[in-house]
């Protein structure tokens, strides 16, 4: 039986929400303009669409506005990815990759940040199939990702590693079995299936062991 597990990029792979927030905060700061919250549990976990939703909570056309002069920030402040790196990423990817696994990666992020992080990290060879919210007409928690990466995955039986509250809503609604990374802040992950604390119980996961 063909096995898949399919890893959420964000809060999964890589720490990245502090490193996010910081640069959200920053580019406020450079315009001279008041964001809707300062508190960084307010967007953990969020949308794109609803960031910007609490970013500006008010004035769509400013909105806009903003967030297509934030694309054109990211890209003269780009993240250094490699620093975000969860560090059992490599031992559990090479892990999963020898006992047979495919892999995918769905994330609601910009190709060109996950392009970025594969470079960075050095993780591009380890995913037969990568996705990104640009290529999508639904956010998580719709389904329509995981649908799209399990069936070009073409496993007979897929397991997704999520982290907030819609990635999890998204995996689930695709019919797939969903691993929850405990994070060290508030975040509801009760619909998961199970939850685990590292990515190296992966391995060991019973689930993937059958």
């Amino acid at each position: 039986m063909k096995k898949a597990i399919i890893f959420d990029m964000d809060g999964v792979l890589i720490d990245s929400e502090p490193f996010y927030f910081e640069r959200r905060m920053d580019f406020f700061k450079a315009k001279g303009i008041r964001p809707g919250s300062d508190q960084f549990d307010d967007y953990v976990g969020n949308s794109e669409k609803q960031t910007w939703e609490v970013l500006i909570p008010n004035d769509e056309i400013k909105r806009e506005q903003l967030r297509q002069e934030y694309l054109h920030y990211k890209k003269q402040h780009r993240i250094d990815f490699s620093k975000a790196l969860r560090d059992s990423v490599p031992q559990v990817l090479n892990a999963l990759t020898d006992a047979g696994f495919s892999l995918g990666l769905a994330s609601s992020s910009p190709r060109s940040e996950i392009d970025q992080m594969l470079v960075d990290c050095q993780l591009k060879n380890y995913f037969s199939y990568t996705i990104s919210g640009e290529e999508v007409r639904e956010s998580k928690p719709n389904p329509e990702i995981y649908l799209i990466c399990q069936a070009k995955l073409a496993c007979d039986d897929n397991l997704a590693v999520e982290d907030s509250t819609l990635g999890i809503a998204a995996a689930k609604a695709a019919g797939i079995y969903t691993v929850a990374l405990k994070q060290p802040f508030q975040m509801d992950q009760t619909a998961a299936d199970s939850i685990i604390n590292d990515l190296n119980e992966l391995i060991t996961l019973p689930r993937l062991a059958k």
